[in-house]
């Protein structure tokens, strides 16, 4: 969806006419669930999960919840906000929300019929702000080396994450299908450092934050596993865009690309299975007509116009992770639920504790020292009054502006934003509805609009392709906050 986020109230919703990766797998023959964050509308019930190529929901409709009472507050209205199927969720057990949706998956995966194939969509709340740390973690102790009480909470929020993974991992094993799952782990953008829905979480040593185009805010990381990869044990530094996973995971599901038409997702499966082919060169970041900011990457260049909050998020903000005291980084990966599971079923390791400690410093380390000594001698690059051009390969952490000395390579991303600028559809901000307020309704978020009305919210999805991000066989879509943290 162009522009921010639907706010509680706000009649707009994903267009209708746009078909996302449930409805596709559905004529693959595949089941489809969700649980957990939707955040796509659902001013009428035609915008809710179930009529969205979902086969069951348990969720919230809303940006985020709180972790154990499942409300969500905007302007004077608040309510509860969560839902099974087209139904309001109540009276269940209020539990930890990030163990009551990894449950949820855990029933979901025992009572499939095999050998139909699954589609699992888990959207966590956990690591969104606001910070609620689970009561009845096992071993509060392991964070004891976290002296900031904020950071300490957040810590806690994403061990009882990993801890969800893993047990979803133990669940496909038990049932026999982890064999045949593909899993991929997966951040949304850049934690909130600072400001608004602030998490705590760190993009160490990236520039900028969530809501920016700057490196902290885009360059997300994720996970792949699978039996069914050819290549594994790998980081791959390839440009992918969030439409590109429509058709990489509907590929590997056995579709035809043909069945998507049109679109700006490039098919990377076998750049991320097999290590072969190109991906993509070029791909667009965005561009906010009501923000003025824009932003495209070409190779290892990336061009930036603009900031929001007059550059109050273009800094550097959040914490290293890199304390004293830590187990050591192998220990912690190999003795994660994950690695047990995956061990216990398949009979082997994630990967060798050296090969690991290779990855993790060769391959997904950043280093940013010496820039960092180019901006406290000559400042700091702002893009406000001139475009910024980057090297985000060299220089990662976007100190120095080179577009004086790449004119070319600027002047074809200018081009490039230009293009899509001119068939950009503009951002629609409606009103809150005030007859959307949960008091009218049992203190509770739902569809306030007849069904049957359909209302039409023109977006850049609608002309720059399906913004919304996809999966396939077996597949645990986690949706997180997560960034660098250690």
């Amino acid at each position: 969806m162009q522009g921010t986020g639907i706010q509680g109230g706000e009649p707009r919703g994903l267009p209708l006419n746009i078909k996302i990766l449930p409805e596709y797998l559905r004529g693959l023959g595949y089941t489809t669930k969700l649980i957990g964050k939707w955040h796509l509308g659902f001013h009428t019930p035609q915008y809710t999960p179930p009529h969205r190529g979902f086969d069951s929901f348990l969720g919230f409709y809303n940006s985020y919840i709180t972790y154990y009472n499942y409300s969500y507050s905007n302007q004077n209205m608040a309510g509860f906000d969560m839902h099974r199927g087209d139904d309001p969720a109540h009276g269940i057990d209020r539990e930890y929300a990030t163990d009551f949706f990894t449950e949820e998956a855990i029933r979901i995966i025992e009572k499939h019929e095999n050998p139909r194939p699954l589609y699992l969509h888990i959207s966590h709340l956990a690591v969104h702000a606001p910070l609620e740390e689970p009561v009845d973690l096992y071993n509060d102790k392991q964070f004891t080396h976290i002296r900031e009480p904020n950071r300490r909470t957040y810590a806690k929020m994403v061990s009882q994450l990993d801890d969800s993974v893993g047990r979803i991992f133990h669940a496909l094993g038990e049932k026999g299908m982890l064999r045949d799952s593909l899993i991929l782990f997966l951040t949304d953008n850049g934690a909130a450092s600072i400001g608004h829905d602030r998490n705590w979480g760190s993009n160490y040593p990236l520039r900028g934050t969530k809501y920016t185009l700057y490196e902290g805010g885009v360059r997300g990381v994720a996970a792949l596993w699978s039996p069914r990869l050819r290549k594994s044990a790998r980081v791959v530094h390839n440009l992918i865009h969030i439409t590109d996973w429509l058709p990489t995971l509907y590929a590997a599901a056995g579709g035809d690309l043909k069945d998507l038409g049109v679109i700006d997702g490039v098919n990377q499966w076998q750049v991320l299975s097999e290590g072969r082919g190109t991906g993509r060169e070029i791909l667009l970041l965005n561009i906010d007509e009501v923000f003025k900011t824009e932003g495209a990457i070409y190779s290892r260049f990336k061009l930036l116009r603009g900031s929001i909050q007059n550059g109050n998020y273009d800094g550097y903000y959040g914490d290293s992770g890199r304390m004293r005291d830590v187990v050591p980084y192998s220990e912690q990966v190999m003795n994660s639920a994950v690695s047990q599971g995956i061990t216990y079923h398949l009979g082997g390791p994630v990967t060798q504790p050296s090969t690991l400690l290779q990855l993790r410093e060769d391959a997904a380390t950043l280093y940013c020292r010496p820039n960092m000594t180019y901006i406290r001698r000559h400042g700091f690059t702002t893009c406000n009054v001139t475009e910024c051009l980057f090297d985000i390969i060299n220089d990662p952490c976007e100190t120095r502006n080179i577009a004086a000395g790449y004119p070319r390579i600027a002047r074809d991303l200018d081009l490039y934003l230009e293009r899509y600028g001119r068939i950009l559809v503009r951002q629609t901000k409606l009103p809150v509805d005030t007859l959307a307020d949960p008091r009218r309704r049992n203190n509770t978020w739902e569809p306030w609009m007849m069904s049957g009305v359909n209302v039409y919210v023109p977006s850049a999805a609608a002309m720059l392709g399906n913004l919304v991000c996809c999966v396939h066989l077996f597949f645990i879509f986690i949706s997180i906050l997560l960034n660098n943290f250690v």
